[in-house]
């Protein structure tokens, strides 16, 4: 079968063609339209790049489309269904990307309150006992959304002896993290939510209706002592807002692991900020859930060629 990678950064490091040798795994150019490319693609392999109608309707062989990771983005997915092609996802609860993404925020957080960006100038200056450093235990972690990585980053801070706040949409479901999370606020009342907070961690997905929804107003309502984590996507935040606030300093500081346009990734315009702690996009990159997706992935491919459905259909309520 033809497996075209249709979004940058999927499985970068090949698990997938291992997993099917006598399968051709290719990667799309990035510079050219994705529609020009399908022609003779059988699964196209997902992350947030649009599948539009005019794109499946240029894959006339196209059987599945696979989305490389949990979340259903930008899929015209009812198109897809008109045209009997199946969509399916590899859940956290399979790949476990919720625990080692929700990791990689309580990393970021724990290096902003531990200083890491000044501790290393202070060490590569000979000058120990530098600088001065912060308790996470006792502090107050908002959660803008939470899914499955908001309830583990819960789970981790509770266990941590942080307070957790969390707004949400529908508040009647916290995935699970309701015993770790003290108080929680409307979507609409979020700002309240964020004056209390010394840590605001970001767990929206991405779509149109939260595209650019973290703006000024959102940090000019934190404290000037809190930090801003993001691990979810850098199209969810107003990225002039949030190097402005940092560059004057109306919050402490931010770690993030996601950007804006990553296809022309750029990582001039980030340096110099002093308070910006930056990680290249590698939450989800742990081995465990690299070889956990590319399993999960094969397994459907291999379903597909034997004419059976494809696990984890949004079909079957999964979207």
């Amino acid at each position: 079968m033809k497996i075209l990678k249709a979004a940058p950064g999927l499985d970068p490091h090949n698990y997938l063609a291992a997993q099917l040798p006598d399968d051709v795994v290719t990667e799309a150019d990035f510079s050219r339209p994705l529609g020009d490319q399908v022609a003779d693609a059988e699964v196209l392999l997902l992350r947030d790049v649009p599948i539009t109608k005019e794109v499946i309707d240029a894959a006339p062989r196209l059987k599945l489309l696979q989305r490389y990771g949990q979340h259903i983005v930008d899929v015209d997915i009812a198109y897809a269904r008109s045209r009997g092609v199946p969509v399916a996802r590899v859940p956290s609860s399979i790949s476990k990307s919720d625990v080692v993404v929700a990791e990689h925020a309580f990393y970021l957080m724990m290096a902003l309150a531990k200083r890491q960006i000044e501790s290393q100038q202070a060490f590569g200056e000979g000058r120990l006992g530098f600088p001065e450093t912060q308790l996470l235990a006792g502090k107050t972690l908002a959660l803008i959304g939470v899914g499955g990585t908001g309830a583990q980053l819960a789970r981790m801070a509770y266990s941590f002896g942080m307070e957790v706040l969390a707004s949400k949409r529908n508040l009647s479901d916290l995935d699970g993290a309701d015993a770790y999370i003290k108080q929680t606020w409307p979507a609409a009342h979020m700002q309240e939510m964020l004056s209390a907070a010394d840590y605001v961690s970001l767990h929206l997905p991405l779509n149109r209706g939260t595209r650019g929804t973290i703006d000024n107003k959102v940090f000019h309502a934190m404290k000037a002592s809190a930090y801003f984590i993001n691990i979810a996507r850098g199209e969810i935040v107003d990225k002039a807002a949030l190097l402005r606030a940092l560059d004057e300093q109306r919050i402490a500081g931010a770690g993030i692991d996601v950007f804006w346009d990553e296809d022309n990734f750029n990582p001039a315009e980030f340096e110099g900020l002093k308070n910006l702690l930056c990680t290249p996009h590698i939450a989800g990159a742990s081995v465990d859930c690299l070889h956990a997706l590319a399993d999960a992935v094969a397994l459907n491919v291999n379903r597909i060629r034997d004419g059976k459905a494809p696990l984890y259909s949004v079909e079957d309520g999964d979207d």
